[in-house]
């Protein structure tokens, strides 16, 4: 067994470079990976793979991100892509009422799977090394620069021994950050309107609408209930805790960690 695991290293390689981002084999298996979903979980004719088939993806590798993918808020989730750095497009709703209506459905492109990958394995490298490896396990996984199936040992020796200080402290920093502009958010949609800081002494007399009116919030602002969903995620990304992993927040800046796919 410890020579199978020795040879199996010597074929994938330790996975991620100095600068944190991903090898040209993690890449390739990552790009495999990503065909395996699209052709076996709810194929359709798009290549973007959707928040259903992510939940089904991580459940048949005895993960369970159904309340990220399956209970979150489409836009939510597209709010979550958007903040790593994830390209993603916005598929139909499935089965819509109207024809006609908008595509809210965020689904994530080949580079935009990597990317999120790549930041979850920094962020929890003993969870998701070991969602690849039953991966390759479970399917014939191809590298697409060869058309060969990868080899069905991957080592976790391939993958980071902790997980990353730096992507850790930004996760914390934005559930700090988005709850104080949650609080904010909410404390500006109860305060009367007359007595905002930004109103006209005399809007009170022209502007027939509630005190409580939601107006207030400006066109790139979310709702509460919107930052909420997004706050449960970055406060707990792995789902360890009910409550939240406790942390102390040392980064609160608005970038990720810089690092690409």
């Amino acid at each position: 067994m410890e020579a199978e695991q020795k040879e199996a290293y010597q074929y994938w390689g330790y996975l991620f470079k100095q600068d944190r981002t991903g090898t040209d084999m993690l890449k390739n298996l990552l790009r495999g990976i990503h065909q395996t979903i699209i052709t076996t979980f709810e194929p359709s004719e798009s290549p973007d793979v959707t928040p259903i088939q992510m939940a089904l993806f991580y459940k048949a590798v005895n993960g369970d991100y159904d309340p990220l993918f399956l209970s979150t808020p489409p836009s939510t989730i597209a709010f979550i892509y958007k903040n790593l750095g994830c390209l993603h497009s916005l598929q139909p709703p499935i089965n819509p009422g109207d024809r006609y209506a908008d595509p809210v459905v965020p689904a994530l492109k080949v580079e935009g799977w990597i990317m999120w990958q790549t930041v979850q394995l920094l962020l929890g490298p003993d969870e998701h090394s070991e969602f690849l490896r039953q991966a390759v396990q479970k399917w014939n996984v191809k590298n697409p620069a060869t058309g060969e199936p990868f080899p069905k040992i991957l080592p976790r020796s391939c993958f980071p021994p902790h997980p990353d200080t730096s992507m850790v402290e930004w996760y914390e920093g934005m559930s700090s950050r988005l709850r104080r502009e949650a609080e904010e958010q909410e404390r500006i949609r109860v305060q009367p309107i007359e007595d905002r800081p930004d109103t006209p002494n005399n809007s009170k007399h022209h502007r027939k609408i509630s005190r409580y009116s939601d107006s207030a919030l400006t066109d790139d602002e979310s709702p509460p209930d919107h930052k909420n969903f997004a706050i449960a995620y970055f406060r707990d990304p792995l789902f360890r805790a009910i409550d939240g992993r406790p942390g102390l927040v040392r980064n609160s800046s608005r970038r990720r960690p810089p690092l690409s796919p």
